[in-house]
């Protein structure tokens, strides 16, 4: 068995993208694997998935900008596993505009409760558990939270928070 064997992992915005890869990548190991995304279908196509490579899931449909979505996440999964082991802090977007092209202020506000609260959220909802376990928590990254790039102003910030 692996590293991760009868760990119990969450792995927000795994739907699609590297949260998908991640989660099938881990299945052979064994893990219980906590599902998290908006889109049930996806994660119910994940989860069968990931069965088939010998894992168990439990599927919590999140909406990490929410906070109390996120504390439902963490006490979903540890009255599901009795525990965790594992946060992976991996939901995100995106958005592609100039600054001075954008009309609705308000998209920044959403860049950073996705890509920055979200994490803050789960991870203080998550933290007591995983000092329980000495687990570990995992933020995903990206090269344009520490350069900016042009036309991803919102989500170069929300990055580099």
């Amino acid at each position: 068995m692996g590293r991760f064997s009868d760990k119990t992992i969450i792995i927000t915005g795994a739907s699609e993208g590297i949260g998908r890869a991640l989660a099938l990548e881990l299945a052979p190991q064994r893990p219980k694997l906590v599902l998290a995304a908006r889109n049930r279908k996806r994660l119910e196509s994940l989860s069968a998935e990931c069965g088939e490579l010998g894992t168990d899931t439990l599927i919590v449909p999140t909406d990490v900008t929410s906070e109390d979505a996120c504390e439902n996440l963490i006490d979903e999964t540890v009255q599901h596993f009795g525990q965790l082991d594992v946060l992976v802090n991996n939901a995100g977007g995106t958005m592609w505009a100039q600054f001075e092209e954008v009309e609705d202020l308000s998209i920044f506000e959403h860049l950073m409760r996705l890509n920055y609260l979200s994490g803050v959220f789960c991870t203080c909802h998550a933290l007591p558990h995983l000092k329980r376990t000495k687990g570990l928590i995992v933020g995903i990254a990206s090269v344009a939270g520490m350069v900016g790039v042009p036309t991803r102003t919102g989500y170069a910030a929300s990055k580099h928070a």
